[in-house]
């Protein structure tokens, strides 16, 4: 008995499938291609890469395993759970999810992006929600701050925080490809950060209560770049420093005005290694109590896990 998960974000096409105990059973992904120079890729076009990846790992997996022992499927199917919440590359997803549904005769669930992100971090972390909890949700396509309860299963997501304005991945990939990186430069820049030769580079952050700014930081590494006088490793670093002090200031706002217990942390830019370092070691979360929770880096990232173990779990309630 098996339950396959399927997420189609902007730059991941994403296969997933657990199995009645939530053991993990496979994970296939395939990373968009952007062209080098750009800072993203059109919707039309990584609609037309996801149809194409998903004939192929569908294909994976049923080498694997036989059509008739998936039992329910897990679909992403717009990026955050509000009415106006849309993006086109999700019905990529939909659509070949619809045509297993039907083809095999299994029920399909439906779910957001943001919620396929929290019940794999959940999975990967072991998390099981008894008392409300935040969640840092913090990536290219988005940096909230949410107040998460659930109820048979079910996860309840409000918004209590996270940027004004750009979003950390956003700010990440604006100075890396002015830096003359490959877009998404997060990897790379990660890779960067490791070599840095000074911690002199200090950049600004913009707080306001539960909300952060990066327009203001941006325009400070930006022009720091237009100098040209700049160690990439270095700048990378105090780049992912200012994220960090960001996420951090904001955790210890929230835990004055909210009643959580604990904070997990997802999204591609929280599985960074300066980041994850900075906040694991801080001495200011300590003295709040705040308990910081990493999901595990593999997972952090888009996969379908979460939708798949979302699959499992509305299937055993019926």
């Amino acid at each position: 008995m098996y339950f396959l998960g399927i997420d189609t974000s902007c730059y991941t096409t994403s296969i997933g499938v657990v199995d009645e105990m939530e053991n993990l059973i496979l994970d296939k992904r395939i990373i968009l291609k952007v062209k080098p120079g750009n800072r993203g890729i059109r919707q039309s076009e990584a609609f037309f890469q996801h149809v194409k990846n998903l004939d192929d790992l569908i294909k994976e997996i049923f080498n694997d395993i036989k059509p008739h022992e998936i039992k329910a499927i897990g679909i992403s199917f717009k990026p955050r759970n509000v009415d106006s919440s849309y993006m086109p590359v999700f019905y990529s997803g939909l659509h070949i999810g619809n045509i297993l549904k039907y083809t095999l005769n299994v029920p399909a669930y439906l779910l957001s992006h943001q919620e396929n992100h929290i019940y794999a971090g959940l999975w990967s972390s072991k998390i099981d929600i008894k008392n409300p909890i935040a969640v840092y949700h913090v990536s290219g396509g988005t940096t909230e701050l949410l107040y998460v309860t659930m109820d048979n299963n079910k996860l309840d997501i409000k918004i209590i925080g996270g940027s004004s304005d750009l979003y950390a991945g956003q700010f990440i990939d604006r100075v890396g490809v002015s830096m003359g990186l490959n877009f998404p430069c997060g990897a790379e820049m990660d890779m960067l950060s490791r070599n840095a030769m000074t911690d002199e580079i200090v950049i600004p952050v913009s707080i306001r209560g539960e909300y952060m700014s990066f327009s203001g930081p941006e325009t400070f590494v930006q022009r720091l770049i237009e100098k040209g006088n700049y160690d990439k490793a270095s700048l990378s670093k105090a780049i992912f420093i200012s994220i960090a002090k960001s996420i951090e200031e904001t955790l210890i706002y929230s835990k004055k005005n909210y009643d959580w217990s604990e904070v997990l942390l997802i999204g591609g830019v929280t599985s960074n290694s300066v980041i994850k370092e900075y906040l694991k070691s801080s001495k200011r979360l300590k003295t709040f109590n705040i308990n910081v929770i990493f999901a595990q880096k593999e997972y952090a990232t888009d996969n379908a896990i979460g939708g798949a173990v979302y699959a499992r779990k509305c299937y055993r309630r019926g």
